[in-house]
């Protein structure tokens, strides 16, 4: 079978997503697929190659192709493309999938549908809420280029984008002058224009809870990750990509047994509910047995050391398994 790797693009995570293919290059069984790497730079450029013995990002742009051309020339060439090692936008919400699906190229991974719903957070939250054993945190929408209300908002609160993953632009807004701020500063950054404005649920544990579901349809439950941030008071980009940014346990040690196999249950159905196919990542607040539902992943990191790794791990799993099932059950 010939795979490619997808990786890099337009997205605020691109070097993420190049971790995850070196990950993902140097535990798939190359004596079953035939394996190349297809590159998309920030701005949209390709290169198709197949690494030497790791993956190295050609660095002469000079070969480098449009887009639209690289994936005519090169992506219809293959039987499978995989889109376990890129994340963010433009493909977490669904837009490289729908390009794929004109071609007629196979890919892994949740589709176009259930992508853009995901990667808009306020309206996952909205189909989600129709579960009864999830809580959500009371949560405002704005439009950061309009007028802002600012009346009735309780302090502290959480600022974050609706449709942007890895915690980028996350922050804790401790008063209204601070808020106003943010909001300035992301109005003259102009990465995104919708941002979340969210209750902050004191002392809740973080934890986060993925699922497996194969091509006939079953779902393998897997067990959560208690998430303990070390280098700031919540799950940051720092905390989840720099070195002791936290500790990540799988079985949770802090959460009752019961608890814990509620939560696998819980984002078995939120898959479900929201269509996602083969993985996906849910993440929660847990507080005084209160499960408050914050998003759900379609593309979650895929490096040795991610989150969803870790899962798969508990149930005896092994990362080069893991990176077989997702290609045999595309």
């Amino acid at each position: 079978m010939k795979v490619s790797l997808i990786c890099g693009g337009p997205s605020s995570e691109h070097e993420v997503s190049i971790n995850s293919t070196k990950s993902l290059y140097e535990a798939i069984d190359k004596s079953k697929y035939d394996v190349s790497i297809f590159y998309i730079s920030k701005d949209l450029k390709t290169s198709f190659f197949v690494p030497k013995q790791q993956v190295e990002i050609p660095t002469d742009t000079s070969t480098f192709v449009p887009f639209m051309e690289g994936v005519e020339k090169y992506l219809t060439k293959i039987d499978l493309a995989v889109l376990a090692g890129i994340h963010g936008e433009f493909v977490e919400d669904g837009k490289l999938q729908t390009i794929l699906e004109f071609y007629g190229i196979s890919y892994t991974g949740s589709g176009p549908t259930a992508s853009a719903i995901c990667m808009d957070k306020f309206r996952t939250s909205l189909i989600v809420n129709t579960l009864e054993e999830v809580s959500l945190p009371n949560t405002s929408l704005i439009d950061i280029q309009g007028e802002v209300p600012t009346d009735g908002l309780e302090y502290p609160l959480i600022y974050k984008p609706n449709n942007m993953g890895s915690s980028v632009g996350l922050h804790i807004i401790q008063s209204e002058e601070e808020l106003r701020k943010q909001i300035q500063k992301s109005r003259e950054d102009e990465i995104f224009r919708y941002v979340l404005l969210q209750e902050y649920i004191r002392d809740a544990i973080e934890v986060t809870c993925g699922c497996l579901e194969d091509n006939k349809g079953n779902i393998t439950l897997l067990p959560p990750v208690e998430i303990i941030p070390n280098k700031s008071a919540f799950f940051d980009y720092a905390s989840k990509y720099e070195d002791g940014g936290a500790i990540e346990v799988s079985p949770p040690q802090n959460i009752e047994k019961n608890v814990s196999e509620t939560i696998s249950e819980m984002a078995a159905q939120i898959h479900t509910l929201l269509g996602c196919k083969t993985y996906s990542r849910s993440d929660f607040l847990l507080k005084d047995e209160q499960l408050y539902y914050m998003e759900t992943n379609t593309l979650p990191g895929m490096t040795k050391t991610s989150l969803f790794p870790k899962e798969t791990k508990a149930i005896g799993m092994s990362f080069p398994q893991l990176v077989d099932f997702l290609i045999e059950n595309a």
